[in-house]
């Protein structure tokens, strides 16, 4: 699955790299270091893409004094490369692989766990390499999507999610790799309906939603959740 990010497939199907998405998760990111009190004076993203969330967060975050975002994938990195400033660098790079010396404050994990084919390898990876991480994780597996497994197979095919996670697994799995769960909430859908049936299911959703947000995200699904978590040191 990791060539698709190299051949150009992924660049292919997503051409802007999701730049669209980045200015509602840098808001979401930015709310919860807010809600905690966090005010990191380094951020590294692991998986950055086109390096527009940190882009948008270098706006929200001017105390900041250095982001840098590594990716494994050349297609996404030159995309990232045009936006670099004295404050932002990318580079194309397997943080997880590397014996770095020197700690940053907030590592970012945001939509990546799903595309690695061995994420508990990738996990352990990151001990030692921050103070706190946030991760940002779609919930894809509920219960319409067990009725309707062509949304999770267009959702490998498109996006490249080879993992499907519910809320009581995947922060399980964190908190079995060693992170101290802080903090963490719902993101809403940032999708536009396209069709009829599509607009029915965002309402019904949403309504949903506003019932019980827990049980909209196990039943409908579309939500991802964002966690804040202590990094575990080496």
């Amino acid at each position: 699955m990791s060539n698709i990010y190299n051949d150009g497939t992924y660049l292919k199907n997503n051409p802007n790299w999701h730049d669209e998405d980045a200015p509602f998760k840098a808001d979401k990111i930015h709310t919860l270091l807010q809600k905690n009190t966090l005010s990191p004076v380094t951020i590294t993203e692991i998986g950055c893409g086109s390096g527009e969330i940190l882009v948008k967060l270098s706006a929200l975050l001017p105390s900041v004094r250095s982001f840098i975002g590594y990716d494994i994938s050349n297609d996404a990195i030159a995309l990232a490369k045009k936006k670099e400033n004295e404050r932002i660098h990318f580079e194309v790079k397997d943080l997880t692989e590397e014996q770095e010396s020197s700690m940053v404050d907030l590592l970012l994990v945001i939509d990546v766990i799903e595309h690695i084919e061995d994420y508990f390898r990738f996990l352990r990876g990151l001990r030692g390499k921050s103070n706190h991480v946030i991760f940002h994780i779609p919930l894809d597996l509920c219960v319409w999507t067990l009725f309707r497994e062509k949304m999770l197979l267009e959702s490998k095919e498109r996006v490249g999610h080879i993992h499907n996670f519910t809320e009581d697994f995947i922060l399980s799995i964190l908190k079995d790799q060693g992170f101290e769960l802080i903090d963490h909430f719902y993101t809403e859908p940032t999708y536009l309906p396209k069709t009829l049936k599509e607009r029915m299911v965002r309402i019904l959703r949403k309504t949903m939603y506003r019932l019980n947000k827990r049980w909209a995200t196990k039943m409908l699904g579309g939500y991802s959740i964002l966690v804040l978590a202590k990094n575990q040191q080496v």
